[in-house]
């Protein structure tokens, strides 16, 4: 990313773009999204590969997406947090998008998910857990702004509702949030499947749990679990914030016997580095 740019800025800029003007990428475009994609960070070494689509050429459609030549994709192996893996390297990719100006948005359950699948030659070990249209914006068209309407697409949940501090029973504000408010604040302005945030976050000194609380109406499949993507794009935030903010720190499975709300189990903790 170009250095001039802070990723909090990018984040608060970034907006779903589901209406695009028709035009190639420029050759710098694509040539700086081509070392965004070997750059992506790698949740717990999960690797994930990304691939160019061409939305001709490949056959590729979704009922939500005008004027889109191209696409962004990518596989992972079937393994435990892979789905997490997946959001957290692609939501970084698609910042990378954001910071060059270009439009993208998440696309999973409206996508033709057989030829996706077959244009990034899926495996029978592998999960395409979504993918994106990348390019330029045209103006949004009826659809879209209708669509962003239904699902409250410009809000978000309280500070209070999402963080709390020790345990669930004490909410988190962003006075009292201390060092990590600005990196959880990054967690609350995250995309999501229909906009449900089905992140928590519980801190505990130099620890941050994360946890993902269920939404009713969204299964959670074998091959798709969206919600899991969703966590996924908040620990990218997270990390990103915090290390702009010179807390480094490292994601590690230390799940410490909080008890949970219905729904609502644990995923990952960020641990400071001393």
């Amino acid at each position: 990313m170009a250095e001039n740019k802070r990723w909090t800025d990018v984040i608060r800029a970034r907006k779903s773009v589901r209406t695009f003007d028709g035009r190639d990428l420029s050759p710098a475009h694509r040539a700086a999204l081509e070392r965004a994609m070997a750059e992506a960070p790698r949740l717990l070494t999960i690797p994930v590969r990304f691939q160019w689509l061409d939305a001709e050429a490949d056959k590729l459609s979704s009922p939500v997406i005008v004027g889109a030549r191209t696409y962004l994709a990518g596989k992972v192996k079937r393994q435990p947090l892979a789905a997490a893996a997946y959001g957290y390297s692609f939501e970084h990719l698609l910042l990378s998008a954001t910071a060059l100006g270009l439009g993208t948005v998440w696309i999973a359950g409206t996508l033709d998910r057989p030829a996706f699948e077959a244009a990034v030659a899926l495996q029978a070990d592998e999960v395409m857990s979504a993918a994106s249209p990348v390019g330029y914006a045209a103006k949004r068209s009826i659809r879209e702004r209708a669509m962003r309407k239904a699902v409250k697409a410009d809000t978000r949940l309280p500070f209070e509702r999402l963080f709390f501090a020790g345990d669930f029973a004490a909410p988190l504000t962003p006075e009292t949030a201390g060092n990590w408010a600005d990196p959880l604040e990054m967690v609350r302005l995250a995309p999501s499947a229909v906009n449900k945030q089905p992140w928590r976050v519980v801190t505990d000194g130099q620890r941050v749990h994360f946890y993902e609380c269920r939404s009713r109406g969204i299964s959670k499949g074998d091959v798709l679990d969206i919600q899991q993507v969703d966590l996924g794009i908040a620990l990218c935030h997270f990390e990103l914030a915090a290390r702009e903010a010179g807390l480094s720190g490292h994601f590690a499975a230390a799940d410490p016997g909080i008890a949970c709300p219905d729904h609502t189990t644990y995923v990952l903790t960020y641990e400071a580095d001393a």
